[in-house]
Formats: structure tokens, C-alpha cells, sequence
């Protein structure tokens, strides 16, 4: 974390979960034609609202970076990504499911969704998208990450964000670091889109972020 930063600024949080927010939201859902204008619109590829050391953050920057208005996109193939990684057209090629990692290699006794369900519940949390998208989906995740994220600059007292600090943690190790690299090499392999290839990037680049600030991890992030 850059020098004199003696507490978590609120800015992190927020721009994090900004990049988390969009990004999630083109995993979870087939990406629509103006939607991604709007971000082109805004310049949010090219003006990320944080610079980090990370290279995976590095690397999503140099692919989004390419996304602007003088380079029209191809929409159909940025579609047929999603479809071919996520599972719109058969097998997937990247499932985003913590259970497609972790069950398989017996870590839990329980399914993932299930103890993930338990942890939402918790927090007095519900997927909009409850019955008809797993619990243990990444989009769905990182919708609960951005929740306890939008949550820590509002408490006052140091022992409830301490609390929110050590969930985040433990969510984070337990439920997202043991896969998400696996799936972030299955996106690159299979994806053809610089769009999907920066979008994955950037997600497992701002989990490893916010786990390595949360844990006092030196890492250099300068808000832009």
C-alpha cells in the first residue's frame, strides 16, 4: 500500500468496487452492445480508477487499454466469448463455479454453494438471482465481496471493521484464491476477445489486491 496510508481510504473501496462491479456484472450476464459503449463512453477502460504493481492488473490494463472508440469492437465476438467460456453454448470452457474446482478435488464435505449460501445468509444477504444462478458463481461472489466492500467505510467503529476486514479474508481464501487462477488460465487460453482476456485479468488482479491490503501485504496502489 503506497506510504502514509495509515488507514484504508475509503476511495480503495470504492474504486474497487467499481472494477468489480462491472466486471462481475460480464461474467454473470451476456454482455449487451451498449452497455460496454457507455464504459467506452466514460473512458473507463483507458482511465482505470486505480494504478497497481500487480501484474495480473498490469496485464488487464494493457488488454482494456485497447477497447476505444477509434477501435470498434466486434460485439459478436466479445458475445460468443461469453457464451464458449461461460457456458451459453454447451460446456463450458471457464465455468465460473467455485464447486467445479473444489469439489471436484474433495476440498469440502458440503457443496460450495451450499456453505456459500450459509455465509450470505449470515450477512442477511440474497441473490437476486437465488434458484436460478448457484450460489457458488463468481458473478454472484463478487457481488457478495462488493457488499462487505461498500459496508467497511460506513462503520465508525474499528471492531466491526475489523470484523468485515477478517470476513472478507476468509471468504476470499476459502471460496475464491484456491480456484481463481485456474479459471483466469482457462480464460486466456480459450478466450479470443482482448475484452475477456482484460475482463478476467482484471478480476483476479482486484481480489489479489484487496486480500493483499486487507492482510498487510506490501503491494503499491495509487488511486488514478
Amino acid at each position: 500500500m503506497t506510504e502514509g496510508w495509515n488507514e484504508i481510504d475509503n476511495n480503495f473501496f470504492a474504486a474497487y468496487n467499481m472494477m468489480l462491479s462491472f466486471a462481475g456484472s460480464f461474467i454473470l450476464y451476456e454482455p449487451q452492445t451498449g452497455c460496454i459503449g457507455d464504459l467506452i463512453e466514460m473512458d473507463l477502460f483507458k482511465k482505470l480508477p486505480v494504478e497497481s504493481d500487480n501484474p495480473k492488473f498490469i496485464r488487464a490494463a494493457s488488454y482494456l487499454r485497447q477497447i476505444d472508440p477509434e477501435h470498434p469492437l466486434d460485439y459478436d465476438k466479445i458475445i460468443n466469448d461469453h457464451l464458449e467460456l461461460f457456458g451459453g453454448k454447451g460446456k463450458s470452457k471457464a465455468p465460473p463455479y467455485t464447486s467445479v474446482y473444489m469439489s471436484r478435488d474433495h476440498i469440502m464435505n458440503d457443496t460450495p454453494s451450499i456453505q456459500i449460501r450459509k455465509i450470505y445468509n449470515a450477512y442477511g444477504w440474497k441473490s437476486k438471482l437465488e434458484g436460478n444462478v448457484p450460489d457458488d458463481h463468481l458473478g454472484i461472489e463478487l457481488q457478495f465481496i462488493n457488499l462487505l466492500l461498500s459496508k467497511y467505510p460506513e462503520l465508525e467503529d474499528g471492531v466491526c471493521k475489523n470484523e468485515i476486514s477478517k470476513d472478507l479474508v476468509k471468504f476470499i481464501n476459502n471460496y475464491i484464491n484456491p480456484w481463481i487462477n485456474e479459471w483466469n488460465n482457462c480464460v486466456q487460453d480459450n478466450a479470443v476477445s482482448s475484452f475477456y482476456k482484460g475482463i478476467a485479468y482484471l478480476t483476479v488482479a482486484c481480489i489479489e489486491d484487496i486480500y493483499s491490503t486487507l492482510t498487510g501485504t506490501n503491494r503499491d496502489i495509487y488511486l488514478s
